[in-house]
Order: C-alpha cells, then structure tokens, then sequence
C-alpha cells in the first residue's frame, strides 16, 4: 500500500512540473507572437511603411493611429543593422523589440534631431566595432541587442491627415539593412 501511495504521489507530482513547465513555454513557442505577425509583412532587413490607420490597428492593438510606422524585421546572425536616413516632423520615435515584442531601447527625436543613424549590434559584434571604428560614423547610436532577431519599430507622428503620406514616404527612403556583408571583413 505505501509502494502504491508512493507511485501515485511520484506521478503527480511528475504530472504537475510537466503542467507547469508546459505553461512557462508557450509564449516561447506560440505562433501569434510580435514576430510572427510582422512575418507578413515582407522580408527580414527591410523597412515595411504602415501608414493607414486602419492598417495599424488590424496589425496590432498596440500601434496608435495617429503614427506612421516603419518596422523592420532584423536578424544579427551575420552583421549587426544599420538604420539610416532622414525623418523630419514634430516627433518620432525608434524602439528595439525583441522576438516576445518586449521594448529593450528607446531613442527619439529629442535626442538625434532628424537624422537617424543607428546600428543594431551583439555583445560579440559592438566588440568587432570598436576594434574598427572606420565602420561608423560618429555620430552613430549603437544599440545592444540582446537576441539575434528582433524588430526595430519606428513611429512617426502624423500631425494632419495631409501628411500622413509625406511621412510614410520619408519612413520608405530609410535604409534597413546589414552592416557589412561577411565578404568584405
């Protein structure tokens, strides 16, 4: 009897570390996460312009329409992510995501002005920078990265309906794209 009290207590408890291990993991292997939905949207290295309203909304609770956005999905495996280029207006904004969607750095405006020259990089690749500042200016933000895929999410206001396109078209002209390419190191 106390052999079979025994079993029984083992599998229960068994049962509920699996239960419990189950629940910590699904949001690592859930398929309706940030990184996901922003699959969609086209190709990783690349700045994807969300401008309508409506758009944004259907795209994620989270994005406010009075905002046009640029997201650019990023992968670090190879080399770190420049993101370069111009946006004039009365604010924007530059947030670093992870995969779960979790804001890991913040810049705007306030602190850049209108130019906007930022590079994405790992431990590992902000070391390789600073033996070699020739790769960058220095005027540039580095950011640590703290996974090897995130999103760098670019909000824009749109102060009249009349600019939202200007905007979104000076969100397109921004580069998103690697560093370096592995050949030319």
């Amino acid at each position: 009897m106390i052999r079979l009290a025994f079993i029984l207590g083992a599998a229960l408890l068994m049962a509920v570390i699996i239960h419990i291990a189950t629940i910590f993991a699904i949001p690592y292997n859930s398929q309706n996460d940030v990184w996901h939905r922003m699959l969609s949207l086209g190709p990783l290295h690349r700045i994807h312009t969300v401008s309508d309203p409506k758009e944004a909304i259907a795209l994620s609770q989270d994005l406010d329409p009075a905002f046009a956005y640029g997201i650019c999905r990023v992968d670090l495996t190879d080399a770190p992510i420049l993101l370069k280029g111009n946006l004039t207006g009365d604010f924007w904004s530059l947030n670093y995501l992870d995969r779960q969607g979790r804001s890991q750095f913040s810049v705007t405006n306030q602190i850049s002005g209108p130019v906007i020259n930022v590079v994405l990089a790992t431990r590992g690749q902000q070391r390789l920078l600073s033996e070699r500042p020739d790769l960058i200016e220095d005027t540039t933000i580095i950011i640590s990265a703290t996974e090897n895929q995130g999103l760098l999410l670019l909000r824009a206001f749109v102060a009249s309906e009349r600019n939202r396109s200007a905007t979104a078209d000076a969100i397109s002209a921004l580069s998103c794209g690697p560093l370096w390419r592995q050949d030319t190191l």
